[in-house]
């Protein structure tokens, strides 16, 4: 091994497995993410709220304008406390496709102009837990972000269940992400 002798030699793609799993119980699940078109560019936020049988309990979206990805998902995670601070909740479990973003939150260095409404948020909800996800198990709220990158800055959309529209994960399905 080692050399190739003019041949070509290509690693075979490394499958991981990936599994959606539901909250506990009295617990939501927020999935959350951004979206834009460049980088800066157009941006969306979205999250997608499930309670411990994996029913949407909420999903929303809204449009940045023009900012950085980095902005949107963690616009994305706050949106999705602020709506949890709004609905009575205080068990959530964020999770985020963004490593660099939910590292953010747990060092608590939210950026400056972001920082009063996070802040606001920690007296409200006192049980929170953040976790990175790969991707193929984010993608509900990906969906919603792409949408939100459609909106102009300001406009949202909420829905207190899944819109017909929507594609989420599925408890009892194996989804793969291949590295190489």
């Amino acid at each position: 091994m080692g050399e190739s002798y003019g041949s070509i030699v290509s690693k075979r793609p490394c499958p991981i497995h990936c599994v959606w799993i539901p909250p506990i119980q009295n617990q939501i699940r927020i999935a959350c993410d951004g979206s834009s078109r460049g980088n800066p560019g157009l941006e969306g936020a979205g999250f997608v709220a499930r309670d411990y049988k994996g029913q949407v309990v909420a999903a929303h979206v809204v449009g940045m304008g023009i900012t950085t990805n980095f902005v949107g998902e963690i616009c994305a995670i706050i949106c999705g406390l602020e709506w949890a601070k709004d609905a009575g909740i205080n068990n959530v479990w964020i999770v985020s496709d963004s490593k660099p973003a939910i590292n953010c939150i747990l060092k608590n260095k939210v950026p400056w102009f972001l920082r009063p409404r996070w802040e606001n948020l920690l007296n409200y909800i006192p049980q929170r837990n953040f976790s990175h996800v790969h991707r193929e198990i984010n993608f509900g709220a990906d969906q919603m972000a792409r949408k939100g990158a459609t909106l102009a800055r300001g406009h949202r959309l909420a829905f207190d269940s899944r819109p017909i529209w929507l594609r989420v994960e599925s408890q009892n399905v194996i989804y793969y992400r291949f590295k190489l």
